[in-house]
C-alpha cells in the first residue's frame, strides 16, 4: 500500500446510521489504516460526550523516527475530487488528556496542485466537556486555523478557517483527505469526518450521514 506520509516534518449507496439497524457501509466508505502504529475501536477510556454510543478510536504511535505512524482513511476519502469550497465536515473529537501535539492528531488534505493542508487539533481546540474537545475546521468561525504551504489561515469570526482559505483559492480542488497520528503517544478520536459525506463514531463500518455542514 502506498504510504501517505513519512514523518511530521515531511510534507508532510446506502449508509449505516449510528443508532439505527446495523448495516455494512459500502466498501469505499469503510475505514482503513496504514502505518506501524496500533488502532482499535473500543469502550475503554470513554468516548465523546457528543456521541450516543460508548466507543472511540484508540491510536498508539511508538517511534516516528522508525517510521511508525497511523493514517486513517476510506477509499472514498482518497477520491474526493471536488472543488475545495464545496467540501464539508473536516472535523473530529479528541480526548484532550491524550497526545495533542503541534502536528498530530490532524487531518491532512491533499490538493490537485500538490499542496497539502494541515488541519491539526491544536489549532482548533474547543472543549466539549468530560475531558474531550472538538476540532472542526469547516464549521468553527473562531479560534480555529489551518496551514497550507507554511501559511496560516484563521477563522475570522464569520468564516471558518477552511472558508477563509477557499475564498482566497477559489480554483483549488481537493483530491483526498485522511487522519494522521505521527507523533509518539496515545490518542483517542471520535466523531471523525473526512470530508467524504459520513462521520465515524462507532467503528470502521458504521457511520452517520453528513449531507450538510450542520448535520455532523
Amino acid at each position: 500500500m502506498k504510504k501517505f506520509i513519512v514523518a511530521a516534518s515531511a510534507v508532510v449507496a446506502s449508509l449505516a446510521v449510528i443508532g439505527s439497524a446495523a448495516a455494512a457501509l459500502p466498501s469505499n466508505q469503510a475505514l482503513s489504516y496504514e502505518g506501524g502504529g496500533s488502532h482499535v475501536w473500543n469502550n475503554d477510556g470513554g468516548d465523546s460526550p457528543l456521541d450516543a454510543n460508548a466507543k472511540s478510536l484508540r491510536l498508539h504511535v511508538g517511534d516516528p523516527a522508525a517510521g511508525e505512524y497511523v493514517a486513517v482513511y476510506s477509499q472514498r476519502s482518497l477520491h474526493i475530487n471536488k472543488d475545495a469550497e464545496s467540501v464539508k465536515n473536516l472535523s473530529f473529537d479528541f480526548k484532550a488528556s491524550m497526545h495533542v501535539g503541534a502536528g498530530a492528531p490532524r487531518i491532512s488534505v491533499e490538493f490537485q496542485n500538490g499542496e497539502v493542508a494541515f488541519l491539526s487539533a491544536s489549532y482548533s481546540n474547543h472543549s466539549i466537556g468530560d475531558g474531550w474537545a472538538r476540532a472542526d475546521f469547516t464549521r468553527f468561525v473562531t479560534d480555529s486555523s489551518i496551514f497550507v504551504s507554511g501559511v496560516e489561515y484563521e477563522a475570522d469570526g464569520t468564516r471558518s478557517a477552511w472558508e477563509v482559505y477557499t475564498d482566497a483559492h477559489p480554483d483549488q480542488i481537493v483530491k483526498r483527505a485522511y487522519l494522521v497520528a505521527d507523533e509518539s503517544g496515545n490518542y483517542r478520536i471520535d466523531r471523525l469526518s473526512l470530508g467524504a459525506g459520513v462521520m465515524y463514531g462507532n467503528g470502521n463500518k458504521v457511520a452517520t450521514l453528513c449531507p450538510t455542514e450542520a448535520s455532523c
